[in-house]
């Protein structure tokens, strides 16, 4: 599945404080080749950055596919994924590895898995 829409606002402020927490809880797989190097069971939600490379999202989208995960696309860019995960240098690609948080992060981000996804 892939999630296109970013919704406005503070609600999407609060879906990256959610990635954040993730991250400061160990939950999270940062860059797609570490994510590609993780058990199938491990994750839970990929997420990746509106100026991702071609092939990144290629990549991450054949591995959602391959892993049964959902994928969404934000409307941030790499340096802002970084900015909420707290690296230095840019993120194209993310994966939740806790349901829980993957799926706090969708309601924050105003995602209902059923709305406006498509089979990747």
């Amino acid at each position: 599945m892939i999630f296109l829409r970013r919704p406005s606002g503070k609600r999407m402020d609060r879906a990256l404080g959610y990635l954040g927490l993730a991250a400061r809880a160990g939950r999270l797989i940062v860059g797609a080749e570490d994510c590609a190097r993780q058990p199938r069971r491990h994750g839970w939600l990929l997420v990746a950055a509106a100026d991702a490379a071609d092939n990144t999202l290629a990549q991450a989208r054949a591995l959602a596919r391959e892993h049964g995960q959902a994928l969404y696309i934000t409307d941030y860019r790499k340096a802002e994924l970084a900015k909420a995960v707290g690296r230095s240098s840019p993120v194209a690609v993310l994966m939740v590895c806790d349901e829980g948080l993957a799926a706090t992060f969708m309601r924050a981000a105003g995602r209902d898995r059923g709305e406006q996804e498509e089979r990747v």
